[in-house]
């Protein structure tokens, strides 16, 4: 028996996970979420913008359709916020995968909100370049975006009316599925030259990496993966498909950690079993 656990069949393994997101998905228990401070400082930097009349948010769409089960959800509330404040938002992408992705957080959150296109909000659209992106927009905004997505003057939009350089921004926000945030665009560029103040949302595997600008200060908040996004969710009051998408994640979490504890307990049978029949060695 203990040799028969010791090497269990990999695809018993995977029938488990296959039970276990199955059980989870159609019978979700939403578990208790404690927002991290990192979230939570994004959370209260929008916070403090209401009521300013000129307040504007730079919102960066920087990510794929892969990596929308962790990031836009993220989105979608973040924008909801800036727009219940009424805090003016500006949406832009430098991925050209993301236009899509960003369009509809956009629609989704400014129908929630009742908000007009041109005097709330805006999206600028995809631009090539990254790093040059960003340093035309910290040069001159209007040199980099003349126009919208939709070929709309930026100098005649309410929204944009008042925004120079990307300095004039009071919060800045990257969505980002690679290194957009740490090593090409924002923190050598958007932050260390043109001194914005940086809030960032990356998938859980890029989390790690941020650790330290936050340290430093460099980066303000940090949404890490689903879970980011499903504390987010927590914070606005707005459970959704973050919270949602915990739930199979957890069962799988629980299965594999169930499985790790099996296995070393069979091992510790095996090994005292081995020296019961052997006790000279």
């Amino acid at each position: 028996m203990v040799d028969r656990l010791l090497n269990i069949d990999r695809r018993i393994v995977f029938l488990f996970v296959f039970i276990g997101v199955t059980v989870a998905t159609l019978w979700p228990i939403l578990l208790p979420i404690r927002p991290t401070e990192n979230v939570r400082k994004i959370y209260d930097t929008i916070e403090g913008l209401k009521g300013q009349d000129d307040a504007v948010v730079l919102v960066s769409f920087d990510y794929d359709p892969g990596s929308a089960p962790e990031l836009q959800s993220g989105a979608i509330n973040i924008l909801r916020q800036c727009m219940r404040n009424d805090i003016k938002v500006v949406g832009m992408a430098l991925w050209p995968d993301a236009v899509g992705l960003a369009e509809a957080a956009f629609d989704s959150a400014a129908r929630a909100c009742n908000k007009v296109y041109g005097k709330d909000w805006t999206f600028l659209g995809y631009k090539p370049g990254e790093a040059s992106v960003i340093i035309n927009m910290g040069q001159s905004f209007r040199s980099a975006f003349a126009q919208d997505i939709r070929g709309t003057s930026t100098a005649a939009m309410e929204v944009t009316r008042s925004i120079r350089t990307l300095s004039d921004f009071d919060y800045v926000i990257s969505f980002a599925a690679g290194n957009t945030i740490d090593r090409t665009v924002w923190i050598p560029y958007a932050v260390d030259r043109y001194k914005v103040k940086l809030g960032g949302a990356v998938t859980a595997v890029s989390s790690p990496d941020m650790f330290p600008y936050l340290q430093s200060g460099q980066l303000n908040g940090l949404l890490s993966g689903l879970a980011g996004s499903a504390e987010y969710e927590t914070l606005v009051n707005a459970p959704g498909a973050a919270m949602r998408g915990l739930v199979p994640q957890s069962a799988v979490h629980v299965i594999i950690i169930l499985f790790i504890v099996l296995g070393n307990a069979m091992y510790f049978v095996q090994r005292r079993r081995d020296r019961t029949a052997r006790p000279w060695v």
